[in-house]
């Protein structure tokens, strides 16, 4: 086990409190609400833009991200507050303690999933740690791999997400509010 390791576990470790005192139920709506409103967003961007436009007849440079950001943080919101009634009622529940447990769990994949992506990332400039850093390391071989692994095997989404950013690409350069 290498320096590396135990700054990784740290950093784990965290995650995994963080995750426990959410729980299962909170952390799967945070990344379902994250997802929706990075979908919704998009889908609802020229209603939005056309609302604002109607409303406050603002600059159309600005419009579309001001559009997108309202409609993304209000997605978030609404989620998110449904969620912690849901996850009242389950600490109710007998399962309250399970949900904590759980929670933790998919913690410390989602940070491993951050740590990952953050290798994947400075490897692609490459910026790669010391061997002196990475040679002990048990963590780090399988972190490196991780997020390209997930990504390719969730690669099926790519068309849906090419149509979103297509649609996105034609209302930005249409601009059809102004």
């Amino acid at each position: 086990m290498s320096i590396l390791d135990i700054v990784l576990l740290a950093i784990l470790s965290f995650g995994a409190y963080k995750g426990f005192r959410k729980g299962f139920l909170m952390e799967i709506i945070t990344i379902l609400a994250f997802v929706l409103a990075v979908i919704g967003g998009f889908k609802l961007l020229h209603l939005g833009m056309a609302f604002l436009n109607a409303q406050f007849n603002i600059d159309g440079q600005l419009l579309p991200y001001l559009s997108f950001l309202i409609i993304f943080i209000g997605i978030v919101l609404i989620i998110n507050l449904l969620g912690k009634f849901l996850k009242k009622v389950l600490n109710m529940t007998l399962l309250g303690p399970v949900d904590n447990i759980a929670g933790a769990i998919v913690a410390v994949l989602k940070w491993s999933f951050g740590i990952s992506v953050i290798f994947w990332l400075t490897n692609s400039f490459g910026i790669q740690p010391s061997d002196s850093w990475t040679g002990q390391s048990v963590l780090y071989p399988f972190l490196i791999t991780w997020a390209p692994q997930l990504v390719e095997s969730f690669s099926f989404v790519v068309p849906f997400a090419e149509d979103l950013f297509q649609m996105v690409r034609e209302l930005l350069q249409n601009d059809p509010v102004t």
